[in-house]
């Protein structure tokens, strides 16, 4: 048995195998594609042409997006004398926070109530606010579902290297996304003015309530005096008691004025607590431990007395030069004092702020400034207590009557002095909160964004044609994945058959009205089915080098309806056409197709002789090709088994062996029954025929080696029927549908 690695003697191709196995995958893929091509085409073309489609019918989205500027929000002191701002930054935490207030229920609640109160007074007419379940389509959606709505579609986004924030909604109609961007931008705008506010409006209440009170005191210390100078027919005081009460009242209006800015001191405290506890909850707690050390404490406790003593001891000196170098020696002091104590801060400082990100470092700072002028101010107020204490120690050696005066002087002094300054303080914060704006504005509404930003018609295109391309390769190589069948002579000899040919699929196109029969070599001689069967018919003559030439051939099968009847049949012929005398007999007893192949009857045929009930000149058949004869199946026996595999049968082959140069013998699918196992026995040789892209590989190569195990020297090698060559090589089609042609149907190649 003759392993032969060419596939037709006509063609010009160079058939040297590549024995990279890189290159071996590389040619399998590409004939995957080939075989493939026309499904990969289709695929693609539907994705193309529903692509196209889409992209004609798609509606055009707009985007609108405003741009809310953000700076450092201001600090929740009223004055100079209060001044003392929060210095928050607007980095990233801060710029988070203000993104998570734009996405919050009661920020989308207040822009959904906005813009339905707008729909509905008949100023704006937008789909998005359409509630079109009702008709007519002139009622606006509920506020609940607007507010869910608005949390879908639109979005905020800080912008890269700017303190702002991106307020961003896409639609099809630009004006009413712009409207809503606009909205939802002067709603957050007019809740930060009211945030900013609160903080002073809060600082208000209390000094409404303290003047208040501090007003009550004071009518009620003028009723008691005058009451007193009816009952006692004292008018006023001595200068030395009258120094004392206008030394207590100020001291008192010091202490008081002092406590209004602890009070917003802590206030602010609890703000920058507020944000610590979202970092770091336990760092609050370790800075102001360190602060309330006890070397800080002192250090701060000489400068608070020194600066009460300059205050007080300046504060009644008339000539200008005696007050600056009082205030000069005083100033000296502080000077070293508070050197130390910024030194001890600046340690504490570098120790806390080591290793931390620059937003921490800045809040630990700002703590550290509230918590030192917090501690300040309480030291102070500790010391103007001394002060009042002591003066009042001076008071107590005065008669009843006096010292009763001195007392209801001194609480109207100090209710005066206080009142002054309170109402004072809420002229101040009033103008404050009038001109605080809050910290935010509108940087940019977007106007200038009015062109589509989808679709993109060109990428969606793109990605049409890879998804198609994508699909029809995918299609492809799955198809083949799960196709178990056989579909080139490359995977038959990669796998060790010996494939003596290949025969092109067999064009069945009408001619002059009618069909194109299946005994090509008689009808169409010079076809490339012609030429494929004389090719196998020279290698099966050189297959055999023993002295003993063939003489019978069983063509078979591994299942049925693969072509095997008209391989049997052409390959008759095309012997035949060589000038052999041959004979095709149909031993096919249980689905015989000869007959239909020459278009004749099957009665009488090989069982009938078999059965001695007719002559061998009564079942042999004469075909119009010279010296090709047929026999066909005749009537069909109970037992074809038994019938083929008598002695009858074995004389009767070899009877015919004398008569003819060829026999060959068409036999059942050997898988199916034993006929053909039967036949391989009594026969010089064995070709077994599969179908491209049908006869499952299981079955051939559980048929294969079943007859290679047997005989091996009768099985002559493999033939691949209906095989598609064009598909499976491609360009090379040309030369051989060149030389495949008859002379008068030859295209010129270029």
């Amino acid at each position: 048995m003759a392993k032969n690695n060419s596939y037709d003697d006509y063609d010009d191709l160079d058939q040297t195998q590549d024995t990279q196995p890189s290159k071996d995958v590389f040619k399998e893929y590409i004939n995957v594609l080939r075989q493939n091509l026309i499904p990969i085409l289709i695929i693609l073309s539907v994705s193309i042409i529903y692509t196209l489609i889409y992209v004609n019918t798609a509606t055009n989205i707009y985007r609108s997006v405003t741009s809310v500027k953000l700076e450092a929000p201001q600090g929740n002191i009223l004055t100079a004398n209060f001044g003392n701002d929060l210095n928050a930054n607007t980095g990233d935490k801060y710029i988070s926070v203000q993104i998570a207030v734009l996405k919050s229920y009661d920020i989308r609640d207040k822009v959904a109530k906005t813009l339905i109160d707008s729909f509905n007074t008949g100023n704006r007419k937008y789909s998005l606010l359409l509630n079109t379940a009702l008709l007519p389509e002139t009622v606006a959606v509920s506020q609940e579902i607007l507010r869910r709505e608005l949390g879908n579609m639109v979005t905020m986004a800080s912008l890269k290297g700017l303190d702002a924030i991106s307020i961003t909604c896409e639609g099809p109609n630009f004006d009413e996304l712009q409207y809503i961007t606009k909205t939802y931008a002067d709603v957050y705008l007019k809740y930060n003015i009211e945030v900013s506010r609160q903080d002073i409006t809060n600082v208000k209440k209390f000094i409404v309530d303290e003047k208040e009170k501090k007003f009550k005191e004071l009518n009620d210390a003028q009723s008691l005096i005058e009451d007193f100078q009816k009952r006692t027919g004292f008018i006023s005081l001595s200068s030395q008691s009258g120094a004392l009460v206008n030394d207590i009242s100020n001291y008192e209006t010091n202490v008081k004025s002092n406590e209004i800015e602890i009070k917003v001191k802590e206030n602010n405290l609890e703000a920058l607590k507020a944000q610590y506890d979202k970092m770091d909850p336990q760092m609050f707690a370790y800075i102001q431990e360190k602060i309330n050390q006890s070397y800080m404490s002192s250090i701060q406790s000489q400068i608070a007395t020194l600066e009460v003593q300059r205050d007080i001891e300046a504060a009644p000196i008339q000539d200008p030069q005696v007050k600056e170098k009082t205030l000069e020696f005083y100033n000296r002091k502080l000077e070293s004092l508070k050197s130390k104590l910024e030194e001890q801060v600046n340690i504490l400082k570098s120790g806390i702020n080591a290793n931390t990100p620059e937003e921490k470092r800045s809040l630990n700072n700002e703590i550290f400034k509230q918590k030192l002028e917090i501690e300040d101010l309480n030291l102070k107020n500790r010391f103007y207590q001394e002060m009042i204490n002591k003066s009042q120690g001076a008071l107590k050696n005065l008669p009843e009557q006096m010292g009763e005066l001195v007392k209801l002087e001194r609480e109207k002094s100090s209710a005066e002095k206080l009142y002054v300054m309170l109402e004072q303080k809420y002229q101040e914060a009033t103008i404050n909160e009038r001109a605080r704006v809050g910290n935010a504005s509108i940087l940019d509404l977007g106007l200038d964004y009015n062109t589509p930003v989808a679709p993109d018609r060109p990428k969606i295109i793109l990605f049409g044609v890879l998804i198609g391309l994508g699909l029809g390769l995918a299609f492809a190589f799955v198809r083949n994945y799960l196709d178990k069948t056989i579909k080139t002579p490359d995977e038959l000899e990669a796998k060790g058959a010996s494939v003596l040919s290949w025969i092109p699929k067999i064009e069945t196109s009408n001619v002059n009205g009618s069909t194109t029969p299946e005994f090509i070599v008689g009808s169409k001689s010079n076809s490339a089915a012609s030429e494929a069967f004389k090719a196998l018919r020279t290698r099966i003559q050189f297959s055999r080098l023993e002295s003993n030439q063939l003489k019978t051939i069983l063509v078979t099968s591994s299942i049925p309806f693969e072509g095997k009847t008209i391989v049997s049949s052409n390959l008759a012929g095309s012997f035949a056409q060589a000038g052999k005398k041959v004979l095709i007999m149909d031993c096919d007893l249980r689905k015989p197709r000869v007959h239909n192949v020459f278009e004749t009857d099957k009665f009488p045929g090989l069982s009938d002789y078999l059965f001695t009930n007719v002559t061998l000149e009564d079942i042999t058949r004469k075909t119009p090709l010279d010296n090709l004869y047929f026999i066909t199946s005749g009537t069909i026996p109970p037992n074809p088994s038994e019938l083929l595999g008598s002695v009858q049968m074995k004389q009767f082959i070899n009877k015919l062996k004398e008569i003819y140069d060829i026999v060959i013998v068409d036999s059942p699918p050997f898988i199916t029954v034993t006929d053909s196992e039967i036949l391989y026995n009594i026969t010089d040789g064995t070709v077994l025929v599969c179908q491209a892209n049908k006869t499952p590989s299981e079955a051939f190569w559980k048929t294969y080696d079943r007859l290679s195990k047997k005989h091996a020297h009768h099985l002559l090698g493999c033939v691949l029927n209906n095989f598609n060559f064009k598909s499976s090589y491609g360009y090379y089609y040309n030369y051989y549908y060149y030389y495949s042609q008859p002379e008068s149907n030859k295209k010129i190649l270029k």
